[in-house]
């Protein structure tokens, strides 16, 4: 079609018209068209001229209401006369008065086909055929259109019947104009010519996109209108509509392939709300219950453009029409007048034709991922936008239950990670939540995870629209695909697939009661020792996510735990299978108020089977679901709940909490005392066998104070604090429960009876103030005898069992265990000797610490102590020794003998050092710490008779090791700061051993190398500063020789004379001044004889002199 549209001829009449328009008026007037004024004063009358204002990209998320200027708003969807608009807004260059005249209605019309085709060349690449002209400005684009859209104004409203006849060959004219330049190569450029600038847009694709939108809206509005007056309008109607359709459906298409399947779900079909407006329109124009109702008019069109595909496309082409199926269903959140609706209208599945077209869909063997797509696009459909269809849920099943045993893979990275949940209540947990979500649009989710959803969500909607046996006959469906073989029959994903199906179907079927048994004996079917291993416990997580939903809804399932139990059996007790069972527990017993639902049933002979076989963390969920059990029994107490655990979990508790280190176990045990009606529970745990977790009393007993607080109901006191001191013992005094226990201890009328507080604890070792107060109230003056005895009493109950309290592998894994063990014996002997020994009586802590830990059978019977045993014994040797000095060991055997052997049996051991001083600490320690010297005295002694006695001239094992020791002994004493207590400790060391030491000298080989550490010995004590200024010393010397002479002499004359001679030559100032007593005694040596003088004698004495005058 030419530019030129019309004959030049007419200038002269638009001039005319013109000059009428603007004059007086005329009596006779020209030819004009009657326009219509019977709505000129009409208050409704628009006040604008509705278009299409593009805001950019439509999205499903986009809920707003229309415009004010949109069509929709001002009632163009309506099936009534459109409403008038003002014709002074229309954009032309004539009045309203001009706007009359033929000729000038001619160049409108003219103008209007001019700019069509104006801005369908500048679309298509033809500019260079435009003028230079304003059009190249960009709001000329815009002008251009909308010159076009005010004509369709101008013609829709008034135009009347009378000259619908003379006007209809333009009207078609320029339909005919927009049908062809809108191909569908045109419309493959336009579909996406959106902008969010809106009518500021300068591209002309913009404008004739969203002004052909306008142009087919106002055509069609004008046909509807010519149907009055016209019977030929109503198929031209009805052709328009069907072309309007179809390049909507052809600009969604287009749009559709721009898409991956997965941006579908949240994508709308609509590029912009300018083209969902003229679809809203058309839905609303066609709503008659007709052929040429809207979704049926749709489902042509999409039968039209199928024919336009290629034969391998027919997926894609179901894909796309659910797609945009759905965006049109969105539409019905809108009313005819562009508002929101709170409730939308369900769209009939008949007219969405949903069940036809899935069974097309289905019939076309779609893969995985686009059978995902399908039905996230179908659900919307079938649970919010349209009416559910049993019939789309039934052909489903028919498809998927022949695929059970598949795993649904769309080939992706996400689809290879494990479908199959932790436990039941993972798996319950699961479905509850995915039912929950208001959308089904997860990719990750297979088609028959989709499908399950959509069924339960199905199932929830039927009852409220009075369809419930429609619900009825879909479970029946179903249920007719089960078996017993079936299910036998099923691998891991069909078991997987047949637990989300029940799952679902119990969580949204509205009786629960009447399904449940039905579902339940189903999964029955799947016998535990019918299954391999990866199955079994597969379906075990099925059965207890069953159970516990029959927990929830507080249904009674004794009768279902029994069949369980049993087939659990039949697999003896298998510890995975046990496992699935034991992760129920705590989340049955939360549900659990009165225990009358068959709960007890659950605590069996397997549950003890698996706390045997299982890992710590195993058991630590089972003892924390024990726990919230027996909180439960403290409030509503049940006696079959209660005997069961009595039966089957106590005994293995007890087990448990001597061998397991979970703290669980110690807080488990104070719940069953608690519970425990004989009270004696407690002290049974506490005074039996030791725990390996050497903190499990002390957490115990806590448990239970805290617990006792709130009930009245206390330990005894005694127990208390035997819990106390073990665990002073065996943890220490900043353990986390031992400050814990502080508090209650304290507050005991027995401890505050010994004088003792917080402060007293904090200042020093605990254990130490402990038995120190209690050692010095059985010490005072007013303690009578029955006083001391119920002392001893106390403090033996206090240390019951202590033997027990360490067993000899913590001592090796726990070094510092062993040092505190040791050091709370000495304490205890230190502090409290005449409590902690009860003569003949060998189970007093005395006589059992003795036999136990310090002088062993073994060590008595030179077998060498292991580990740093003699380090830790070293440490507390002097202790040790002082405590039994407070004791009467003098006239006590067992007392004298155990020092005895202490000395004998631990000092070889003390040479493990090359610290000389560090070896001889604990004697120098005994040495300076006792004040009267007889203790110290009675020990030297007894280390020097025993170690320094010579046997055929030959000196004991350890004899170095004792020489060095007293050597230092005397070494030492120069370094005390008081003479008076350094010339004591002297005086007491040289009465304890020097005796011993020259009988060494005298019988002693001459060749053995202690003859010269002993006389060397002897060399430093006579250079001591304190041997030489204490007169006292040198006498206690003196009267030792002489001793020896009176009691040697006689007998071992050369041995006496040998070791004579040896002092003379290092201590001639000791030996000379008994030089006279030494030849008296050897005259009367001569004179007892009778044999007169005697040689040997005689040369001894001469070999004497000549040392001492040499010296």
């Amino acid at each position: 079609m030419d530019y030129d549209l019309f004959q030049s001829d007419d200038d002269e009449d638009i001039l005319t018209a013109f000059l009428q328009a603007t004059q007086k008026p005329q009596t006779e007037p020209t030819e004009e068209i009657q326009i219509n004024e019977e709505f000129d004063d009409d208050e409704c009358i628009l006040e604008l001229l509705p278009e299409f204002i593009c805001s950019g990209r439509d999205t499903i998320k986009t809920q707003s209401d229309f415009p004010q200027q949109s069509f929709v708003r001002n009632c163009y969807a309506l099936k009534v006369p459109v409403p008038r608009c003002r014709l002074e807004e229309l954009s032309f260059d004539f009045g309203r008065e001009q706007l009359r005249v033929c000729a000038v209605l001619r160049y409108v019309h003219g103008e209007a086909c001019k700019n069509i085709q104006k801005l369908s060349a500048a679309v298509a690449g033809q500019q260079q055929l435009q003028s230079k002209s304003s059009l190249h400005t960009a709001s000329c684009w815009y002008r251009a259109r909308q010159q076009v859209t005010h004509y369709y104004h101008l013609l829709l409203h008034e135009v009347n019947e009378l000259q619908v006849e003379s006007l209809s060959p333009a009207i078609v004219q320029l339909r005919d104009l927009i049908n062809s330049c809108l191909d569908a190569a045109t419309w493959r450029i336009l579909y996406f010519a959106e902008h969010s600038k809106g009518n500021e847009c300068q591209a002309p694709a913009y404008h004739l996109y969203h002004g052909a939108l306008e142009w087919r809206l106002l055509d069609l509005c004008l046909l509807h209108k010519c149907q009055e007056f016209d019977t030929t309008a109503q198929v031209m109607y009805l052709s328009q509509l069907e072309r309007t359709l179809d390049d909507l459906v052809l600009c969604a298409s287009f749009y559709y392939r721009s898409k991956h399947s997965a941006e579908l779900l949240h994508t709308s079909a609509f590029m912009c709300r300018c083209s969902k407006e003229l679809w809203l329109v058309l839905q609303h124009q066609q709503q008659a219950d007709t052929e040429t109702a809207f979704w049926p008019l749709l489902h042509r069109a999409m039968q039209r453009h199928k024919k336009q595909l290629e034969a391998a496309s027919v997926l894609a082409y179901h894909e796309f029409y659910a797609w945009l199926r759905l965006s049109l269903a969105r539409l019905g959140a809108y009313d005819a007048c562009g508002m929101q609706v709170l409730q939308p209208i369900p769209v009939a599945g008949e007219l969405l034709q949903t069940s036809c077209l899935l069974r097309q869909f289905l019939a076309s063997q779609p893969d995985e991922q686009q059978r995902r797509v399908y039905l996230c696009l179908l659900a919307p459909l079938q649970l919010h936008w349209g009416q559910p269809d049993t019939d789309v849920l039934c052909q489903l099943w028919e498809c998927l239950h022949r695929s059970l045993n598949c795993n649904f893979s769309a080939q992706s990275q996400l689809d290879q990670l494990p479908m199959i949940y932790a436990s039941g209540s993972a798996y319950l947990e699961r479905y509850r939540t995915l039912l929950a979500k208001p959308q089904l649009d997860d990719l990750n989710l297979s088609s028959f995870t989709l499908f399950v959803l959509l069924l339960g969500k199905t199932l929830q909607q039927l009852p409220a629209l009075g369809r419930g046996n429609q619900a009825q006959k879909l479970l029946g469906r179903i249920f007719s695909k089960f078996s017993a073989a079936k299910m036998l029959a099923l691998n891991e994903s069909g078991i997987h697939h047949v637990i989300e199906l029940f799952l679902c179907l119990l969580l949204t079927y509205g009786e629960f009661s009447e399904l449940a048994p039905k579902l339940r004996e189903m999964l029955l079917c799947l016998a535990l020792d019918k299954l391999p291993p990866a199955r079994r416990q597969l379906a075990a997580k099925g059965h207890m996510a069953v159970l516990l939903l029959h927990a929830q809804r507080r249904q009674p399932f004794d009768d279902y735990v029994s069949k369980l139990l049993a087939q659990l059996a039949a697999v003896r007790n298998d510890p995975d299978v046990g496992g699935i069972y034991a992760a129920t527990l705590q989340p049955i017993f939360e549900l659990a108020d009165d225990f009358a639902r068959g709960e007890q049933l659950l605590l069996a002979p397997w549950l003890t089977h698996y706390i045997e076989h299982s890992a710590q963390a195993a058991q630590e969920r089972v003892w924390q679901a024990l726990h919230l059990l027996a909180q439960k029994l403290k409030v509503n107490m049940s006696a079959g709940m209660w005997d069961a655990l009595q039966q089957h979990v106590l005994p293995q508790l007890r087990v448990q909490y001597v061998n397991g280190y979970s703290t669980w176990l110690s807080q488990l045990a104070a719940d069953f005392v608690a519970l425990d009606r004989d009270k004696k529970l407690l002290e049974c745990l506490l005074q039996g066998a030791e725990p390996v977790n050497t903190a499990a009393s002390a957490q115990l007993l806590l448990h239970v104070l805290r617990d006792a607080a709130s009930a009245a109901q206390q330990p005894a006191s005694v127990l208390i604090i035997q819990v106390w001191i073990k665990s002073l013992v065996l943890l220490n005094a900043q353990h986390e429960a031992v400050l814990a226990l502080n508090p209650f201890i304290i507050q005991l009328e027995e401890f505050r009876a010994l004088g003792l507080d917080a402060a007293s604890l904090a200042d020093r070792e605990p254990l130490c103030a402990f038995f120190g107060a209690l050692g010095r109230r059985a010490q005072q003056q007013d303690a009578l005898a029955h006083v001391r005895m119920q002392l001893s009493h106390k403090l033996h109950a206090y240390v019951a069992h202590f033997e027990q309290w360490m067993s000899p592998q913590s001592r090796q894994e726990r070094p510092e265990l062993g040092a505190r063990f040791y050091n709370f014996l000495a304490i205890v002997i230190y502090n409290c000797p005449t409590l902690c020994y009860v003569r003949s009586k060998p189970s007093c802590f005395f006589h059992l610490a003795m036999v136990r830990f310090l002088l062993t059978t073994q060590l008595q019977a030179g077998v060498a102590p292991e580990g740093r045993l003699p380090q830790l014994l070293h440490k507390i040797f002097p202790v040790l020794l002082q405590g039994i000095g407070r004791l009467p060991y003098r006239t006590d055997a067992y007392l004298s003998r155990t020092l005895e052997k202490l000395v004998l049996h631990w000092t070889p051991h003390f040479g493990f050092s090359s610290n000389v001083k560090l070896v001889a600490r604990p004697y120098a320690t005994l040495l300076q710490s006792d004040l009267d010297g007889e203790l110290a005295q009675f020990v030297l002694q007894h280390l020097a008779n025993q170690f320094l006695a010579v046997q055929r001239s030959q000196a004991g094992t350890h004899v170095g090791l004792i020489l060095i020791i007293l050597q230092q002994l005397f070494v030492g004493l120069d370094d005390v700061e008081l003479d008076t207590e350094a010339e004591a400790q002297l005086l007491t060391l040289l009465r304890a051993v020097h005796v011993s030491l020259l009988e060494h000298v005298m019988f002693v080989g001459e060749l053995e190398p202690s003859r010269v550490q002993v006389l060397n010995l002897y060399a430093v004590l006579v250079n001591l500063s304190q041997f030489q200024r204490s007169e006292a010393a040198r006498d206690v010397c003196s009267a030792d020789i002489r001793n020896l002479a009176e009691k040697h002499l006689a007998h071992c004359t050369y041995f006496y004379f040998q070791m004579l001679i040896k002092l003379a030559e290092r201590a001639p100032q000791l030996v000379a001044p008994l030089f006279g007593f030494v030849r008296e005694q050897a005259h009367s040596v001569e004179l007892k004889r009778g044999a007169g003088e005697d040689v040997g004698i005689r040369k001894c004495l001469q070999r004497l002199q000549q040392v001492l005058k040499a010296s």
